[in-house]
């Protein structure tokens, strides 16, 4: 892949115009670290809990700085150059942002692998992206990690070196423990990756189509941090993000650490009641999470109440928030929720602010930032002449013919983004091949995502393409989801399509609940309280304990519609 991230690049002319504008920068976020330990070496970056060890562990920007640099070292001294990929598939522990900001200072590209890659999507990742170096735990989570790799580095040619994170006895890695702790060796002197180079390379999640592998550099990393929740002032914050450091939220926060100077908290454990107490200890103000996450969090914290008076602000990432969540987030955890809209292509670009009405982050996702252009479409049109733009503060505009009255008629759109903050390029997870760069569309990219306007100048999210139910008419999957959770013994449910007996696709409603809802009921609530059309009512209910859930916990519906398949 390294051919290919050679011609993976921005246009001269939008990096000039991002330049004057204020949101690129000639430094990188591992010249932000170097500022911070310079000015401020004591104070916390960051705090990572780890569940084998049950501790918490606090890095200074000294400390974060000193391991880095001595990290950096030591892959130029396994040879790694310019340009290479080093894979990274560890814990949100430490050791991880050690490693992101050394490879940035080494000249590699990091590639952060989701733990809940198998070892098949491990092999597959590593192949394609030619990584010369991949860095994993010995053992975590029951699973073998080390002697995993060890089996599949025999057909991985390019596979230079195994970094094992433990015990690498056994396996025949390298271990770098002194490195990572902070002593330096002596290494060639290696050429660090500038601002506008490709430094990431992050895989889409996959939940509704296919994933891909997405090539950031540090700009446009960086770009999307001034969002609208910046208003709420950055004097005492810690910040904690349940979404691993692996995936494309917990990097930025990674970011948000090194430019903000704000310490942030991340964990290893996925127990609800372990992140509540870590809040509660650490003094967390702002929490950024996905809706479902928040459900467990609500939960908990109902069952036993922590002190969470020093929580300002509650981000719902990565999916729709229900009202009903809303009011139970605002009861228990913290009364002020701003829902936030993002992808891995791109920051959290669109969000409701601290200033909008209580309820509003349930049926909004806001405006988009300031940084941010939009463009709306109908739903099946693919012709890029027709936009809308739109910036913060400011009711979207349109340009042709999409516009006033689409947001008289509730018509769905098709949502299309730009800006410094969208990728540099998408690439095939197979072949590497580059799907989409800037160069294509005048640097729109299509999200895939569909929204109509909120009546208040920002948009609501409708739904994905790829989740698209109904072939004789749309239904709005998020719209139903959220009604059914309003059924007497519903905690969650998705909406999955099935095929009926003539052929049509249809809703179908895959809940967590305590009995079987009985669908006549189900329907004739929906029908009653929300004036669904006809098409819109599931056919079919099923029942199940837990959803498959990715580590951002995003529902992996394929694999629920799979099961369900076989299961009819």
């Amino acid at each position: 892949m390294t051919g290919a991230l050679d011609a993976v690049g921005p246009a001269p002319e939008a990096a000039r115009r991002y330049r004057e504008q204020g949101w690129w920068r000639d430094t990188t976020f591992s010249d932000s670290l170097r500022c911070a330990a310079r000015q401020e070496p004591k104070s916390t970056a960051l705090l990572t809990w780890r569940r084998r060890e049950n501790r918490l562990v606090r890095l200074s920007f000294a400390e974060l700085d000193l391991r880095a640099d001595a990290v950096a070292e030591a892959l130029r001294g396994l040879g790694v150059r310019r340009g290479e990929v080093v894979a990274c598939r560890l814990p949100s522990w430490w050791e991880t942002a050690v490693l992101m900001v050394a490879c940035l200072r080494a000249g590699a590209v990091v590639a952060p692998l989701p733990l809940l890659f198998g070892p098949y999507e491990t092999e597959r990742a590593l192949a394609t992206t030619g990584a010369v170096a991949c860095a994993v735990p010995d053992e975590w989570g029951g699973v073998p990690h080390a002697r995993v790799l060890a089996e599949q580095a025999s057909r991985l040619p390019r596979l230079r070196h195994r970094i094992i994170i433990g015990d690498a006895s056994d396996t025949g890695g390298v271990s770098l423990r002194a490195s990572f702790n902070g002593e330096r060796v002596a290494a060639e002197r290696g050429e660090p990756l500038g601002p506008d180079a490709v430094c990431a390379l992050l895989f889409s999640s996959g939940t509704t189509g296919r994933s891909h592998i997405v090539a950031h550099s540090s700009n446009t990393l960086l770009a999307g941090l001034d969002d609208r929740a910046q208003t709420l002032g950055s004097d005492g914050r810690v910040c904690a993000t349940t979404g691993g450091l692996n995936y494309s939220s917990g990097l930025r926060q990674l970011m948000r650490i090194l430019e903000l100077r704000v310490p942030a908290l991340y964990s290893d454990c996925r127990d609800p009641g372990r992140w509540l107490d870590l809040i509660a200890d650490t003094g967390v103000t702002d929490v950024r999470t996905s809706p479902r996450k928040l459900r467990t969090l609500t939960d908990e914290q109902r069952r036993r109440p922590r002190d969470l008076s020093r929580l300002r602000v509650v981000h719902s990432l990565a999916g729709p928030l229900p009202p009903v969540l809303l009011t139970a987030v605002q009861e228990t955890l913290c009364p002020v929720v701003l829902n936030t809209w993002g992808m891995t292509e791109t920051s959290s670009l669109i969000s409701t602010g601290p200033a909008d009405p209580a309820h509003w982050a349930g049926h909004s996702i806001g405006l988009p930032h300031i940084c941010a252009q939009t463009r709306l479409l109908p739903e099946t049109e693919t012709d890029a002449e027709t936009q809308t733009k739109a910036s913060a503060g400011s009711r979207p505009r349109a340009e042709a013919g999409v516009g006033a009255a689409a947001e008289r008629s509730g018509e769905v759109l098709r949502l299309w983004v730009r800006g410094p903050q969208v990728c540099l390029a998408t690439l095939d997870r197979d072949t590497g091949r580059v799907l989409w760069s800037p160069a294509h569309d005048d640097g729109w990219l299509d999200t895939g995502d569909l929204v109509s306007h909120d009546g208040s100048g920002g948009l609501r999210f409708v739904g994905r393409v790829a989740e698209r139910i109904g072939d004789r008419w749309l239904i709005p999957v998020a719209d139903v989801e959220h009604a059914l959770l309003t059924y007497p013994g519903i905690r969650d449910a998705v909406l999955v399509p099935w095929t009926d007996p003539d052929g049509h696709e249809v809703p179908c409603a895959i809940v967590i609940s305590t009995t079987l809802p009985h669908l006549p009921a189900l329907r004739a609530h929906l029908r009653a309280r929300y004036g669904f059309h006809e098409s819109y009512l599931p056919v079919r209910v099923a029942r199940v304990d837990a959803f498959p859930l990715t580590e951002l916990g995003k529902v992996r519906r394929r694999v629920l519609a799979d099961r369900l398949r076989t299961t009819q």
